[in-house]
């Protein structure tokens, strides 16, 4: 190790045994700080500060995560239940029995065609958002 490195090193080492003896307790290292000019509190109130950023971060992060993934859940299931209504043989009441929907409409037949489109995106929606949390356990 040359001179150079050597004396980062001491003084790493130095500054490390000093913190050491003066941070065991609150107090003490209250006091030692204050000592050598360092305003506490505010430091403390900044740290809360940039800890409370750094968590609303990742929250704004994690909820565009979700939003990116419900948009991508709600494409595939918009393609989902276009191509079902796109076929000859489509029948309502066979894919409520199938998927075992519970549905609270007493008059079905008068849903047009956009609502029941509607109701079978938002189903398949959820459906494929549970199997993909299933598969991802």
């Amino acid at each position: 190790m040359n001179k150079k490195n050597e004396s980062k090193s001491d003084f790493v080492k130095f500054i490390i045994s000093s913190a050491e003896e003066n941070s065991c307790n609150f107090d003490d290292a209250k006091t030692f700080l204050s000592e050598e000019g360092v305003n506490v509190d505010k430091t403390i109130a900044d740290g809360l500060r940039r800890i409370k950023q750094m968590h609303t971060m990742a929250e704004a992060k994690r909820t565009q995560q979700e939003m990116q993934q419900a948009t991508a859940m709600k494409e595939k299931a918009t393609q989902w239940v276009d191509s079902l209504l796109a076929k000859m043989d489509f029948s309502l009441p066979d894919l409520v029995r199938d998927e075992e929907l519970t549905m609270s409409f007493r008059n079905v037949e008068e849903l047009s065609q956009e609502d029941i489109r509607n109701l079978l995106i938002k189903h398949f929606m959820l459906k494929f958002s549970q199997d993909q949390t299933k598969n991802s356990k």
